[in-house]
């Protein structure tokens, strides 16, 4: 049993090291702080989540039960959460071996001691991440369609436009409009009567809490939009129709002025009246 208790708590320690260095959590996450009092958690998905309750009181001395909630919830009823986490109560950590976007949200640890209850509390945030299409051509005054695939705890969502100022789009304009796609406000661009001068490369850029609050990067996603002239389909038609005009104007010159000596003797029937053809 000892040599198991001192496996695991390597374990744990080797967990923590590798998920810090995944950047699930960071100095500057565990800085920023909510209402000064709960601790910002930053995980990616489909990585750990840990959560270490760091409560150093005298009167705690790792025999007291430890017990963790999600959004006022005990863990052990949130049905979502069944299977996929570890409690460490010596350690004090509560490990989501493998998150998911909606293990986002308020965590809290409590502790019930002599003199007190104490706890610390946590908002864990999902980093958020965006995706665009690489290529999208359409023909001049044609509506242009953009969807940024948004995922992440409470993303809000900005563009960018390939104009001369760069301009940034948070709201609908006459002919900019954005609207809700997939639950998420703003994520899908809409540019009515598209001009050749909007073509370019469009950017999306997706902020939440792990952004605004705990120093990491926004999410960006580029995509190059081509704008065809509405005459473009003509271009190839009208160079057939060049191609044939000039091969028909050399081939007609070519049998007008072509010198008569150039004929062919083999190809001329000589013909004798009454005599027939001459050899």
């Amino acid at each position: 049993m000892f040599q198991l208790n001192v496996f695991l708590i390597i374990l744990v320690a080797f967990t923590v090291q590798r998920v810090e260095a995944q950047n699930t959590t960071t100095t500057a996450a565990a800085a920023a702080t909510v209402d000064n009092a709960t601790t910002i958690i930053v995980f990616n998905i489909n990585r750990p989540l840990v959560l270490s309750c760091n409560l150093t009181l005298p009167e705690i001395n790792g025999t007291q039960e430890i017990r963790w909630y999600k959004n006022g919830t005990s863990v052990e009823d949130v049905e979502g959460l069944q299977g996929r986490y570890q409690v460490f109560p010596e350690e004090q950590l509560f490990v989501i071996d493998r998150t998911h976007l909606e293990d986002h949200g308020e965590y809290a640890c409590e502790v019930n001691t002599t003199a007190q209850v104490s706890e610390a509390t946590f908002t864990a945030v999902a980093m958020v991440a965006a995706r665009l299409p690489k290529n999208t051509q359409l023909i001049e005054g044609e509506n242009l369609w953009l969807v940024c695939r948004v995922f992440g705890s409470n993303p809000t969502v900005s563009w960018i436009l390939p104009d001369a100022q760069s301009t940034v789009i948070t709201n609908s304009t006459e002919r900019v409009q954005l609207f809700e796609y997939d639950g998420v406000p703003n994520s899908a661009l809409e540019i009515l009567n598209v001009r050749l001068d909007e073509r370019g490369n469009y950017t999306c850029v997706v902020n939440n809490l792990a952004t605004e609050l705990a120093g990491y990067p926004p999410a960006m996603a580029y995509g190059m939009v081509r704008v065809r002239s509405h005459l473009a389909p003509l271009w190839p038609v009208c160079g057939m129709a060049v191609e044939f005009f000039v091969l028909f104007v050399i081939l007609y010159l070519y049998e007008k002025y072509r010198d008569p000596e150039d004929v062919d003797d083999d190809s001329v029937c000589d013909y004798v009246p009454g005599k027939g053809k001459r050899n």
